[in-house]
C-alpha cells in the first residue's frame, strides 16, 4: 500500500502536470499574440517557492518620480512602479518602491502599477522584467496571470480585446488538450508492443437482443465492426461503445456445428464466406431477474438458463445463521455455520462471495453451494449493448508496432473514438443506464487518478507495457479535460466564453464586471464542493481497499 500511494503521487504529477502546463501555455501564447499583458506563469499553485522574472518592459522617470527605496541601487531590486500615461501614450513613473502584498492583485485588476525586478537603468528610462514565472509548492498543475479578464477599461487588458480574441484565448487551453491526444496516441501506437488477438467468437446470444433479432448465433466470428478490423475483446467492446444507440454493421462468418469434433479439436467449422448484419447497440440494455419459475419472460430468467450466461447467479446471495433452518435457501444452521471456512456464528448474516475472508459476514460460494445449490453471488443477469457474451479462440500474443502512415490514422480514429466514450460515459450516467461497459466509478477526482496511475506503476508488466499505458492515460485524461474546460461552467474556460457569447446577444451590452466575478466566484466554490465530495468517494474506495483492476 505504501508503495502504491508513493507511485501514485509520483505518475500522478508526470501524467496530470504536462497536461495542465500545456493547457496553460496555450492560454499564455495566445494572450502574447494578441498583446494581453501576462504577468506570471505558474507552475503549480501558490504559496510560492521561488520564480524567475523575464520581459523588458520600459518606464520612464522624471525629476518628479518619488522614490521609496534606495535611488543608487535598483538594479537588480524587485519593486512596484505606480505610473501614469503622459500626452504621448507612455507609462510615466509616479513613485518607486519595495514590492509589497496586494500590488500583484492591483495589477491584474488593471490598475497602472509596474512590479517586476529592475534589469536596467537607462537615461530617463527603467527598464522592468515583469513577467514572473513562479515555482510553487502546490504542483498540481499551473495558471497564468493576465491583466483586466473582465475589465475593458484596462491597457492591454484581456477584456479590452476584440471578442473573437477573447474567446481564442480562453479557448486555447482547451484547444491544446484537444490536440494532445491526435499526437500523443499514434506515437503510443508506432512503439512495439505485446497485443493479444485471436478469433474473436460469440459464445452465447440472449433471447430477444439485438444479436439475436441480426441472426446472429453461437459460433459466429466477428471480423470487423464497422469497417474495423476485430482481433480481440477490447477491440469489440469499444467498436461498440462508440455505436450506442445507432445503427452498426457486423461483418461476421458463420460457425457451423463440428458435431463429429473431439474435446481438444474446434467446435465449429467456417467456409470463409462474410456476411453482413447489423443491428443498434443499445443504452439501456436488460437486466433479468433469476428466478426457479418463469412467469415475465422478458424480464425474468429460470436459474438453469441464467447459469448458461453466468455461472455465478443464484436465487439468493445471503444467508442466516439460525438454530433451526426452515428453508436452506435463506437459512444455515450455527452447527453448520461453525464449519465453514472462516467460521461464523449464531446470529450472523453471511454474504455470498468468490472467496470469504471476514469471519461472520461472508461465505464463499463453494460453501453456499454445498449448503444449497440455488445460492449464488448475484440474483440478476445483466446483458451487455448488443447481447452476447464472447470469448476469443486460437489466441496468440503479437509484439510490433506500427508504421508512421498506419499509426496516424488508426491513432486519429482511436482519439475520436475516446471524445465518444467520454460523451457517452456522461449520457449514461445522466439518463441512468445499466450498460456494463461503464460499470465502475462514474465520477473519479484528483485522488482517484492518483490511486489508478499508482496501480498501474506497481502493476505485473513490462516497463513497455506501462509506458503506453500511461501515454493511453493521458491522451484520455487530456481529451476529458478539453471537454470538462469548454463546458458553460462557471468559473472554467467554458463559462467565461460563456459570457461573451452573452455580450454577443446583447449586441456588445456587457455583464458587468462585478456580477461576472460573482458568477465566476459562486461557480468556483460549487466546483471545490464537488471535488470534495468526489475526493470522499475516492478516499472512501482506497479505504476498502477496492481497485481499479
Amino acid at each position: 500500500m505504501p508503495e502504491t500511494v508513493f507511485f501514485g503521487v509520483v505518475t500522478f504529477l508526470i501524467v496530470l502536470g504536462p497536461l495542465v502546463i500545456l493547457h496553460e501555455l496555450g492560454h499564455l501564447w495566445t494572450a502574447r499574440k494578441f498583446g494581453v499583458k501576462t504577468l506570471e506563469f505558474g507552475f503549480g499553485y501558490p504559496p510560492r517557492a521561488g520564480g524567475l522574472w523575464s520581459g523588458k518592459t520600459p518606464v520612464f522617470i522624471d525629476t518628479e518620480t518619488i522614490y521609496e527605496i534606495d535611488k543608487e541601487s535598483l538594479v537588480g531590486k524587485t519593486v512596484t512602479i505606480r505610473t501614469v500615461r503622459d500626452e504621448q501614450g507612455r507609462s510615466l513613473a509616479v513613485s518607486v518602491r519595495p514590492r509589497a502584498k496586494g500590488d500583484d492583485a492591483e495589477a491584474s485588476e488593471g490598475g497602472l502599477i509596474v512590479t517586476g525586478k529592475i534589469k536596467s537603468i537607462y537615461g530617463d528610462q527603467v527598464i522592468v522584467a515583469d513577467m514572473l514565472w513562479s515555482f510553487n509548492w502546490l504542483p498540481l498543475g499551473g495558471f497564468v496571470r493576465m491583466v483586466g479578464e473582465e475589465s475593458s477599461s484596462a491597457v492591454d487588458s484581456l477584456g479590452s480585446k476584440p471578442r473573437w480574441q477573447r474567446i481564442t484565448v480562453m479557448g486555447a487551453g482547451a484547444f491544446v488538450n484537444l490536440v494532445i491526444p491526435f499526437i500523443l496516441l499514434p506515437v503510443v501506437l508506432m512503439i512495439p508492443a505485446e497485443k493479444p488477438v485471436g478469433d474473436v467468437t460469440i459464445v452465447t446470444v440472449f433471447p430477444g437482443s439485438p444479436a439475436d433479432e441480426a441472426g446472429i448465433r453461437p459460433g459466429d466470428q466477428i471480423v470487423k465492426v464497422d469497417g474495423r478490423k476485430i482481433e480481440n475483446i477490447s477491440e469489440l467492446q469499444q467498436a461498440v461503445t462508440v455505436k450506442l444507440g445507432a445503427e452498426s454493421t457486423w461483418e461476421i462468418q458463420s460457425g457451423v456445428p463440428n458435431i463429429f469434433a473431439r474435446p481438444a479439436e474446434p467446435q465449429y467449422q467456417y467456409s470463409g464466406d462474410i456476411e453482413k448484419v447489423t443491428l443498434i447497440p443499445r443504452w439501456k440494455p436488460p437486466s433479468l431477474q433469476v428466478v426457479a419459475q418463469v412467469s415475465a419472460p422478458y424480464t425474468e430468467m429460470s436459474l438453469a438458463r441464467a447459469r448458461v450466461f453466468d455461472i455465478s447467479v443464484g436465487l439468493n446471495t445471503v444467508l442466516r445463521v439460525v438454530d433451526e433452518p426452515s428453508d436452506t435457501l435463506y437459512e444455515i444452521s450455527s452447527e453448520d455455520a461453525a464449519k465453514l471456512d472462516p467460521p461464523a456464528s449464531l446470529g450472523d448474516i453471511l454474504k455470498v462471495v468468490a472467496e470469504a475472508v471476514d469471519a461472520g459476514e461472508q461465505i464463499s460460494l463453494l460453501d453456499a453451494r454445498l449448503h444449497d445449490n440455488a445460492l449464488g453471488m448475484k440474483t440478476t443477469v445483466q446483458e451487455g449493448a448488443t447481447g452476447v457474451q464472447i470469448s476469443t479462440e486460437n489466441s496468440r500474443i503479437e509484439n510490433k508496432g506500427l508504421s508512421l502512415f498506419e499509426a496516424f490514422p488508426l491513432g486519429w480514429r482511436h482519439a475520436i473514438d475516446t471524445a465518444v466514450l467520454t460523451r457517452n460515459a456522461l449520457t449514461t450516467t445522466i439518463i441512468g443506464s445499466s450498460n456494463p461497459q461503464f460499470e465502475g466509478p462514474s465520477t473519479v477526482g484528483p485522488i482517484g487518478i492518483g490511486q489508478l496511475t499508482g496501480e498501474i506503476a506497481v502493476a505485473d508488466a513490462g516497463l513497455g507495457a506501462k509506458i503506453i499505458t500511461f501515454a493511453t492515460l493521458a491522451a484520455t485524461l487530456s481529451l476529458s479535460l478539453a471537454i470538462l474546460n469548454i463546458l458553460p461552467i462557471p468559473a472554467l474556460d467554458g463559462g467565461r466564453i460563456f459570457f461573451v457569447f452573452v455580450e454577443i446577444a446583447r449586441r456588445g451590452k456587457r455583464i458587468s464586471p462585478e456580477r461576472e466575478g460573482l458568477v465566476h466566484l459562486v461557480g468556483f466554490a460549487l466546483l471545490i464542493g464537488l471535488i470534495a465530495v468526489i475526493s470522499v468517494q475516492d478516499v472512501t474506495r482506497i479505504i476498502k481497499g477496492e481497485s481499479f483492476f
